[in-house]
């Protein structure tokens, strides 16, 4: 019975490290190619009506489910987040120059942790807000915009960040945020897809 069972517990194991876990990784850019249209692209984006609340540089102020949204304004992109409050309820953004010049701008649809857990923005679009709704914060939506004069290289995932131990993350040199994802209770936990900037 023994020597049945093992290869099946090997082969099952062996599937889900084959199928792995998480978000998957946007198809990296091209130039003139539209190759990662972020998650559900045919969803109605968040119908964001509420007075916002942006910087150009620095530090925003927190957003939660009674407040307004954050925004990186004047082409700046998000290098930083953090949390606080229960289940990572309260968060802000690091807005830094980008050295490009804004474009267009639209907001994704509301996700959790429930399936899909995340979203990212089309290609040549970076994160430059978030907003959210229920309890804790739970449903999330960002704020993509076009930035003019640079292009995403060196892209990953990082860690998870809650408000545990300070609930800071900072993305490193020149890396800005293009897509997040939840976990855990409430979107408790949150990542983000982050890309080097290059110059055009």
């Amino acid at each position: 019975m023994k020597t049945t069972t093992r290869p099946v517990a090997l082969l099952i194991g062996a599937t889900v490290l084959a199928i792995g876990c998480g978000a998957p990784d946007p198809a990296p850019e091209q130039s003139g190619a539209n190759g990662d249209t972020g998650a559900a692209t045919d969803e109605k984006g968040a119908d964001i009506t509420s007075t916002q609340q942006a910087v150009s540089s620095g530090w925003t102020a927190y957003t939660s489910e009674e407040d307004p949204p954050i925004i990186c304004d004047s082409g700046a992109l998000v290098n930083r987040a953090q949390c606080s409050g229960s289940r990572c309820d309260n968060t802000r953004l690091y807005c830094e120059s980008s050295g490009g010049t804004l474009g267009g701008s639209y907001w994704t649809g509301y996700f959790s942790e429930e399936p899909t857990s995340y979203r990212y923005c089309n290609a040549g679009y970076w994160m430059t807000g978030l907003s959210c709704n229920g309890s804790y914060c739970d449903n999330n939506a960002l704020q993509c915009s076009y930035i003019y004069g640079v292009s995403a290289i060196n892209c990953y995932w990082t860690g998870w960040v809650s408000e545990e131990g300070g609930g800071l993350l900072s993305f490193g040199y020149q890396y800005y945020a293009r897509g997040m994802q939840c976990s855990g209770s409430s979107c408790d936990n949150k990542r983000f897809y982050v890309c080097q900037t290059r110059r055009l």
